[in-house]
């Protein structure tokens, strides 16, 4: 069995003796559409991770339903429908402004692809849609007349923190690469420790991990990156899964300071940006930009990223014009996250190696008092709120980039003394220039 990671969560110890005995609430849509296919004759279950987490008492994300009904019974039983996905059997009802999805029991082809499978044949057995599922603890199902359905034991792997495959975890990973993944993700929102095997199976598979998008990889990695234990990201690279797919990702954590970035993402805010900042921090800026583009990330992800990872020593002096003028040079938004990252990593770097570093401590302490007050109190840094605009200047009788020049100028005088952005007195400063 993985044991690299020790559980800090609670003791769950669900305890249904008998399924058939236990209740579960349901939002009144879900129970509605279960109510409706059932009085047509058919089957219809709440099924996965909507089961998973209200037995974990965590209010589910969504609410995926499965039923022994076609994709066009279910149309025919509901006034709107919206063929979402009904080749593989997925219909979407509206209720009000709400979409669910309803499954018709089904049973995966061949995944030539390693991702999806090239048919799909319906079936009349909910435990055959539920052995296509991924792990234990996601197939799981749930009616008020048949209680709970748990073929594969995820009620004892919930309460023995465990990830396990449903059935062989290597057919399970040969289906869908992605599924190492997202084993890995959830043992990290969890808290839970993945199986031995299944564990065995990620380690021989993981060159599969190819065939899966960078965009589901980033999904993947984020929901790891934001949960409660982002420093298992470090099973990523254990386990091979990232040695090509980020190569600079399984460098920084395969070195001598991945216990400290392990560290800076326990400390760090939930904030992808951070994280993200945390888990590059021995990255050069032009590595970090690669792998940020490579994950399909947002141009202000990217670059606000890429940013902080540029900023490995901060030059700041603790006085409130050098502040002002760090907050000019970077902008009201980013500064913040400086504080935080250098926080994150000198906090990090004391309890990795045991070396206290208090004047770094008490000098981003200071700094972000200072900034504080500067903000509260509303001091200029940026052109915009001089008491002065390009149009005076115009008037004044100053052109072209004399305007852009004068402004500039002003704006380091105001930086250095707040009390001159006033008009009056920005005007008899120009004369001097």
């Amino acid at each position: 069995m993985n044991t690299n990671f020790d559980s800090n969560e609670p003791n769950i110890d669900i305890h249904i003796d008998n399924c058939e005995d236990f209740t579960m609430e349901m939002p009144a849509p879900v129970r509605e559409i279960i109510n409706t296919i059932e009085s047509h004759g058919f089957e219809a279950f709440a099924v996965g991770g909507c089961v998973r987490d209200s037995l974990l008492e965590r209010a589910p994300d969504d609410w995926d339903i499965t039923t022994s009904a076609l994709p066009e019974q279910v149309k025919n039983m509901f006034p709107r429908t919206i063929d979402t996905g009904i080749q593989h059997g997925t219909v979407t009802v509206m209720m009000k402004n709400t979409g669910y999805e309803i499954t018709t029991y089904r049973i995966d082809g061949e995944y030539e692809d390693g991702r999806h499978p090239n048919s799909v044949e319906f079936s009349s057995k909910l435990v055959d849609d539920l052995k296509r599922r991924d792990f234990t603890i996601n197939a799981m199902a749930y009616n008020d007349n048949a209680h709970l359905v748990d073929e594969f034991d995820g009620i004892g792997d919930l309460n023995h923190h465990l990830i396990r495959c449903v059935g062989d975890a290597r057919e399970r990973f040969t289906e869908d690469a992605l599924r190492m993944m997202r084993a890995i993700r959830f043992s990290a929102q969890l808290g839970f420790t993945i199986e031995e095997q299944t564990y065995d199976a990620i380690l021989a598979l993981a060159p599969a991990i190819s065939k899966v998008s960078m965009e589901r990889v980033m999904i993947e990695l984020g929901k790891t990156l934001l949960s409660d234990h982002p420093d298992y990201v470090i099973q990523f690279v254990e386990t091979g899964l990232f040695k090509d797919k980020l190569p600079v990702v399984h460098r920084i954590l395969s070195d001598a300071h991945h216990k400290i970035v392990l560290e800076m993402l326990k400390l760090s805010k939930k904030d992808m940006i951070l994280r993200l900042t945390a888990l590059l921090h021995y990255a050069s800026p032009e590595d970090a930009r690669k792998t940020l583009r490579d994950l399909k990330l947002d141009n202000h992800t990217v670059d606000t990223v890429t940013r902080l990872v540029s900023c490995a020593k901060l030059t700041i002096h603790e006085t409130e014009p050098d502040v002002r003028e760090a907050l000019h040079v970077y902008g009201r938004d980013f500064f913040p996250y400086l504080l935080d990252h250098h926080e994150a990593a000198t906090i990090a770097k004391e309890r990795v190696t045991g070396i206290l570093l208090p004047s770094q401590k008490k000098h981003l302490a200071a700094l972000r008092r200072l900034s504080t007050e500067i903000l509260e109190r509303g001091d200029c840094f940026t052109i915009k709120d001089l008491d002065i605009t390009g149009h005076d200047l115009m008037e004044y009788g100053l052109k072209g980039p004399e305007i852009g020049k004068t402004l500039d100028s002003l704006l380091h005088m105001v930086i250095e003394n707040p009390a001159l952005n006033e008009k009056g007195a920005l005007i008899a400063l120009i004369e001097n220039l």
